[in-house]
This record gives structure tokens, C-alpha cells and sequence, in this order.
């Protein structure tokens, strides 16, 4: 019995570019979704600063104290606007009511 030599030819190049096709594919996908997720965290955070601003402002008018006009938190700019029992807060965000 003679046996032959088994010529290795390794990847071809179709193999190469698809497998570089799906992890590229993947990579975009997954980065696609933690910038969202990202820009999901940053709109609850800054919600979430407006709601203790407007809370505060609450607190401020129960305890007979007087509306503050604008508050900075982080950088951010907040326009506070209270009229009887409620208070408005803008931000370039939006506005909170």
C-alpha cells in the first residue's frame, strides 16, 4: 500500500473575506448599540437631574423660600420657571415639566 502525501492548502481567500465579513458585521452591530445605549443613558441621567432640580425648587417653595431662576449641573444650563404649586425646567435637552 502507498500512501500519498496530503497537500495542506490552508484558507483560501473566500474563507478569509467572509469570516472578515461577519466579525466586521458583528463589530459595527455591537458598536451601533452601545452608542445607543450610551445616548439612552445620558437622556435618563439628564432627566434624572432636571426631576432633583425641579424636586429641589418643591422643597425651596414649601419651605417658603423663594423660585431660583436657572440652576448649572455638569455643564448643562437649566431654566427654571415655577408658577403656583408647579415648576417647569428647560434645558437645551428639552423641557422637563
Amino acid at each position: 500500500m502507498i500512501l500519498k502525501p496530503l497537500v495542506n492548502k490552508g484558507i483560501s481567500l473566500t474563507s478569509v473575506m467572509f469570516t472578515l465579513t461577519v466579525f466586521s458585521t458583528l463589530f459595527l452591530v455591537f458598536n451601533r448599540w452601545t452608542a445607543s445605549q450610551r445616548q439612552s443613558a445620558v437622556k435618563i441621567y439628564h432627566d434624572f437631574q432636571a426631576l432633583q432640580i425641579a424636586e429641589n425648587q418643591a422643597q425651596r417653595q414649601f419651605l417658603g423660600l423663594s423660585c431660583e431662576q436657572q440652576a448649572k449641573q455638569n455643564g448643562i444650563a437649566f431654566q427654571i420657571q415655577c408658577q403656583g404649586n408647579r415648576v417647569v425646567i428647560r434645558s437645551p435637552q428639552g423641557e422637563f415639566p
